[in-house]
């Protein structure tokens, strides 16, 4: 009980109280109008974006404690959490901690919100060189919005 007050105190910090009720009726509205598919690919496309802003800050980075490093400073500065990569069996685990995805967006809008995260880490390790048979795909289910675990790796057609 008190880890949940925790959290959702911790979770009504996220986000500007003059942002939140916009950002929460743009999730209603953009629902209403289209399926969760086309949400999660339209932030994708958003994440990438987003990710074209700050890419040339990761040019040049060699090693996965080098990127976790500069992403985390980045993430630090915008106030959107932290990383942790690792490496496993030809993948890299990327678990994305208190994104304010859920909060802004709400609990149900996390399906296709996370896309952000997709496109942004996409975009990223593109920069760093990746080819297109490399995705970025959200894996698993977050514990209430704190952690997203994404996985960037071969997807299988």
């Amino acid at each position: 009980m008190e880890n949940d007050k925790l959290r959702d105190y911790f979770r009504g910090q996220q986000v500007s109280l003059q942002w939140l009720p916009v950002l929460r009726a743009l999730a209603l509205e953009m629902s209403a109008h289209a399926e969760a598919k086309d949400l999660r690919h339209l932030f994708f496309k958003i994440g990438e974006r987003f990710a074209c802003d700050t890419g040339e800050r990761f040019e040049g980075i060699e090693t996965l404690a080098e990127l976790q490093d500069s992403l985390n400073d980045f993430w630090s500065q915008t106030n959107w959490g932290w990383v942790d990569l690792q490496e496993t069996k030809g993948c890299i685990d990327i678990t994305h901690y208190a994104a304010p995805l859920a909060e802004a967006f709400g609990d149900e809008a996390l399906s296709w919100s996370v896309g952000l995260l997709e496109g942004y880490y996409q975009n990223i390790f593109k920069v760093l060189g990746a080819g297109d048979s490399m995705q970025v795909q959200a894996v698993g289910e977050s514990s209430g919005g704190m952690d997203i675990g994404l996985r960037f790796g071969r997807q299988d057609q």
